[in-house]
C-alpha cells in the first residue's frame, strides 16, 4: 500500500490506498519588505508539508516569474543597476517556500533576491526536508498508520540588508536584499479521521489539528542531517547567526521538540 486512511469501524478496519491526501496546506506569506525607497521582496512565508508530496505527480514547479524594480527595471531614485545587471553576484529569485512544494513564483511575497551561494545552501536545507518527507512516506508505506507525519516549514527574511551599514542607502543595490533568511522546521502529527473518504480527508487536511512531535514512533527512520548543516547555525561557514527578522511564524507554529529533527538555520548571502 502506498497511501492509507482509516475508513472502517473500530475493530473492523478497512484501508483505502493510493490516494494523495496530505501534500501542502496552510501556505501563508507576509507583506512585502520595506527597504529603502520601496517595498520589495518577501518578509516571511510558511506551509505545512505532507508525505504525499513524494508521490508521483504531486510536486509542481512554480518557477519564479515576478518582475519589477529593482530586480529587472531601474528604480526611480534607486541604484544605477538592477539585480539582473549586477556584475559582482549572480542573483536568483529565491523562493521562501519552494515552488515544488506549492510556493508561488509569480509574487514577490514568496521571493527574495538570493546570491547563487545562498540559493544553493537553501537547497541543501530543502533536500533535508525532502528526505524527511520521503521517510514519512516510507513509514506510511510500511504499515497501517493512524496518523500522518508532516513538517511545518517557515522562512523569514532578515530585517538587516545585505549592504554594509555604512553604505546602506537608496543608491546601493544590496540595500534591497536581505542579509540572510532564517529557516525553521518542525515535525507535526495529524491524526487520521475515521470513516471519511480520501476525497474528504484531502479537502479538510488543513483543518485537522496539527500536534508537535515530542518523539517519533517506532519504525519511523529520521534522515541524517546533511554534513554541511551538522553543527551549523548559519551557512556558509564563517557567518554568525542572529539578528532581527521580518514577519512572524503563524500562531500555530509549534515550539521545537527534542525529537532529533526540529531545528533552524540561517542562510547568508555570502
Amino acid at each position: 500500500m502506498s497511501r492509507i486512511v482509516y475508513t472502517g469501524a473500530p475493530g473492523n478496519p478497512r484501508w483505502s490506498t493510493d490516494q494523495p491526501m496530505f501534500t501542502t496546506t496552510q501556505y501563508q506569506a507576509g507583506a512585502l519588505a520595506v527597504r529603502q525607497a520601496t517595498t520589495f521582496a518577501g518578509t516571511c512565508a510558511s506551509a505545512v508539508l505532507g508525505p504525499d508530496l513524494i508521490m508521483p505527480g504531486q510536486q509542481g514547479s512554480n518557477v519564479p516569474t515576478a518582475t519589477g524594480a529593482p530586480w529587472d527595471r531601474l528604480l526611480n531614485g534607486g541604484p544605477p543597476v538592477t539585480f539582473v545587471q549586477d556584475g559582482t553576484y549572480v542573483w536568483i529569485r529565491g523562493h521562501l517556500v519552494n515552488g515544488r512544494w506549492g510556493g508561488p513564483g509569480g509574487s514577490w511575497n514568496n521571493l527574495v533576491p538570493l546570491t547563487g551561494v545562498a540559493n544553493s545552501n537553501h537547497a541543501t536545507v530543502e533536500s533535508y526536508i525532502d528526505a524527511y518527507l520521503a521517510a514519512s512516506h516510507q513509514y506510511e508505506h510500511s504499515g497501517q498508520r493512524d496518523a500522518w507525519y508532516g513538517v511545518y516549514y517557515c522562512v523569514q527574511a532578515s530585517a538587516s540588508p545585505f549592504s554594509h551599514p555604512a553604505t546602506t542607502n537608496n543608491q546601493n543595490l544590496y540595500s534591497y536584499a536581505p542579509e540572510f533568511i532564517r529557516i525553521r522546521w518542525r515535525a507535526v502529527r495529524i491524526a487520521k479521521p475515521v470513516n471519511v473518504s480520501p476525497q474528504v480527508a484531502a479537502a479538510n487536511i488543513g483543518n485537522y489539528p496539527r500536534l508537535a512531535v515530542p518523539a517519533f514512533p517506532p519504525g519511523f527512520v529520521r534522515p541524517a542531517l546533511p554534513a554541511a548543516m551538522n553543527g551549523r547555525q548559519a551557512l556558509p561557514a564563517g557567518n554568525v547567526a542572529g539578528g532581527a527578522v521580518l514577519g512572524a511564524p503563524p500562531a500555530t507554529f509549534p515550539g521545537a521538540q527534542a525529537n532529533g529533527f526540529d531545528g533552524e538555520i540561517e542562510i547568508h548571502q555570502s
